[in-house]
């Protein structure tokens, strides 16, 4: 499986971006403006799964990538719902052993 995160806007409370999964949008993401993992590619696993819920940008205490749908700069909003159903499909993936990889741009 394929996410590939694209980052737009780098605000000063928030960095704005789009999650895709094999090319589909998925949904709108927030990360904190230091705290954010650096551009590259990533495997997740399920001990180490960079995605969580939350309100926004500061919700993120070890550089998570925050899901949900785009609000305002550095904010989303439906997140609990749309973590919930990232990670449904992240488990999926898991337990079919099928690779997951992030790629982050921008």
């Amino acid at each position: 499986m394929e996410i590939v995160l694209i980052r737009g806007d780098h605000k000063p409370w928030g960095i704005d971006g789009h999650l895709y999964i094999n090319r589909k949008r998925v949904c709108d993401t927030v990360e904190p403006p230091t705290r954010h993992k650096p551009n590259g590619t990533y495997s997740v696993e399920p001990d180490n799964n960079p995605f969580r819920h939350g309100d926004g940008a500061l919700s993120s205490l070890h550089g998570e990538i925050i899901v949900g749908k785009y609000a305002l700069p550095g904010v989303v909003t439906q997140s609990q719902a749309t973590y919930d159903r990232l990670y449904e499909r992240l488990k999926k993936a898991w337990q079919r052993k099928t690779t997951v990889r992030l790629k982050i741009v921008g």
